[in-house]
């Protein structure tokens, strides 16, 4: 007879079932999370270290999911945007397209056909220059606080990462996307990527210096994994 269980693994919530089979079986789904199939006498801890050797991989099909979040551009629409919701409100034009923030509506001005990907257009236009003043003003705190400094900073619609660091230029690349999450996560993401100058893998160091330079991470890191 099967039998399953929740463990806590590091940052993970792992679901385990174990049952008459011979290999451990790994997966990531939308709804149900980190999903573990095992022998019947497999023990948590060979389940711990088997989920920690594959860490990378679940991190990478967690964000994979998260970001895979289908919006609508129509009149009326909830345009996420750090943390809480704006109302999308057309207005259409004959002119230029334009946007602006107005309370808790953002306003964008556009021909009265323009398409959902002209529209969708519009909006990441406006997204990418509010991430890049909502980056370029958290930064220089988060150096500090973890004693290295951007080469130089990105902003990207990226399908699988929040963010990046390239540990010989020091660029950092942010994903678009953090826009419509909480300040926090930009924080988190800043940090996290600053810290691959000093340790370029997720290894046991890495994730000690992240206690010290952002001891929240774990709960925040939890938000970004979670689809909205």
């Amino acid at each position: 007879m099967a039998k399953s269980v929740n463990l806590t693994i590091d940052s993970f919530t792992v679901h385990v079932t174990r049952k008459k089979i011979e290999n451990l079986y790994l997966r990531v789904l939308p709804q149900e999370g980190v999903v573990i199939n095992a022998p019947m006498y497999t023990t948590d801890a060979e389940i711990a270290r088997f989920v920690r050797s594959r860490a990378d991989w679940i991190d990478q099909q967690q964000e994979k999911l998260a970001l895979i979040v289908p919006r609508g551009y129509g009149d009326g629409d909830a345009v996420p945007y750090f943390g809480k919701n704006l109302t999308l409100r057309l207005i259409a034009c004959t002119g230029r397209t334009h946007i602006a923030l107005r309370g808790d509506a953002l306003e964008l001005t556009i021909r009265r056909d323009a398409s959902e990907e002209a529209r969708k257009k519009a909006v990441d236009a406006w997204y990418k220059k509010e991430l890049y003043e909502a980056a370029g003003a958290m930064l220089p705190a988060v150096e500090r606080t973890v004693g290295r400094r951007a080469g130089e900073l990105k902003v990207r619609d990226m399908k699988t990462r929040w963010g990046t660091c390239n540990t010989r230029t020091a660029l950092i690349t942010l994903n678009l996307r953090l826009v419509e999450r909480p300040a926090e996560c930009l924080r988190y993401v800043l940090t996290h990527e600053l810290c691959h100058l000093h340790e370029a893998g997720h290894g046991e160091r890495f994730w000690k210096r992240m206690d010290v330079y952002y001891p929240d991470w774990k709960r925040v890191r939890k938000l970004l994994k979670q689809r909205t």
